[in-house]
């Protein structure tokens, strides 16, 4: 083994043992790692140990009998010459202790400055909280606001409406760009029509429209659907509801081209049955009109950013060529005029002399008098 060898394995042992402060017959109590000396060294507590020790050092030199003690001049001259040093020593030390306890001093106020800091971050942070509530709750009150305005609106929008009592009502529709949007980005994807009503005592009913369509036919096809709404006569009216429903799309160029549909109620289904609340669920026509002929531009049917829907409750069983005939009229001529005129045209319709020309027409898609029919 060299002695290489011998001192890193001592020096090892020593590193790992624990070492007692060479000042511990001043007071040092403290016992470290010998990597944890030079730390030592240079706290507060072992400087005040180191200041103490030299002043005790200092104190036996003035007290011993140097010219009486020492056996030669040489020490005389060696103690002469080393104690101004151990004075300054002793100042620098005790200056050294001062600025300690003044870095302290300026360590806890810093420290109690960062723990009020921290305390008005943490109400900032708690006056943001607040404030974020709020403006949740706010929120939330807006939107239930803005549902509010809409209902009266619509309310509004129905009371001044001229409503309908001969189950038939002609919607106009406004803004149809800004409701197609709506409807496309689910803001709002379906709207509703004031109501019409079969007679001042009769049934209540509306027509709902998906701009954007509704299910299967959602983002190809407007989807017009028909609705029962309770009313204040229900509970002497018949049910379930079984009329005949014909919608229509006006051609507002004057080509007179609209587009009709129509469907007969399933009296099995609850939306024809009494009303229990205050709409029963709609029914209707899902693919109504495809959304590829309303989106040009130039078309016939949306004009000035307005559409026309109109919704008749067939209660007559009109002949099914005589519903055109019934869209053509003049919709500025009194109701009783046209009334007439379609029950003329109904019984010219079903006379003998007719039957010939209707058995002709086809069951299926047919454009008569330059309206398109779909059955």
């Amino acid at each position: 083994t060299t002695f290489e060898d011998v001192s890193t394995k001592r020096e090892c042992t020593t590193k790992s043992k624990q070492i007692a402060c060479p000042l511990s017959k001043y007071g040092c109590t403290s016992e470290l790692l010998y990597d944890e000396l030079p730390e030592h060294y240079s706290s507060s507590i072992h400087l005040e140990k180191l200041s103490k020790a030299i002043e005790i050092f200092v104190r036996e030199l003035h007290s011993k009998p140097f010219y009486d003690n020492c056996q030669c001049d040489i020490e005389k001259d060696y103690y002469s010459e080393i104690l101004p040093s151990i004075n300054i020593l002793a100042e620098g030390i005790s200056c050294l202790h001062d600025d300690n306890v003044q870095i302290h001093n300026n360590f806890v106020q810093i420290l109690s400055k960062i723990v009020e800091q921290q305390k008005q971050i943490e109400k900032v942070k708690n006056s943001v909280e607040e404030t974020s509530q709020m403006l949740y709750v706010a929120d939330m009150n807006n939107k239930i606001l803005q549902t509010q305005v809409e209902t009266l609106k619509q309310t509004i929008s129905d009371c001044s409406s001229t409503s309908s009592n001969d189950g038939s009502y002609v919607w106009k529709i406004s803004n149809v760009s800004e409701k197609l949007a709506d409807a496309i980005a689910d803001r709002q994807t379906s709207i509703y029509s004031p109501p019409l009503y079969s007679s001042s005592t009769g049934y209540k009913m509306c027509m709902r429209l998906y701009m954007n369509g509704d299910g299967q036919a959602r983002g190809t096809h407007l989807s017009l659907f028909f609705v029962l709404m309770r009313g204040d006569y229900d509970s002497i009216l018949t049910w379930p509801f079984s009329y005949k429903v014909i919608f229509c799309l006006y051609d507002q160029t004057g080509s007179q081209r609209h587009i009709i549909d129509s469907f007969r109620p399933d009296i099995k289904s609850n939306s024809f049955q009494r009303p229990r609340s205050a709409m029963n669920i709609a029914s209707g026509i899902p693919k109504f009109l495809p959304l590829s002929i309303i989106q040009p531009a130039n078309n016939p049917y949306v004009r000035d950013d307005c559409m026309f829907i109109r919704c008749i409750v067939d209660f007559e069983s009109m002949p099914k060529m005589c519903i055109p005939y019934a869209l053509n009229l003049n919709l500025g001529l009194p109701m009783s005029i046209r009334e007439k005129a379609i029950q003329a045209e109904s019984e010219k319709l079903r006379s003998p002399s007719s039957l010939s020309t209707v058995t002709r027409c086809t069951e299926s898609s047919t454009k008569i008098d330059h309206l398109t029919v779909k059955t």
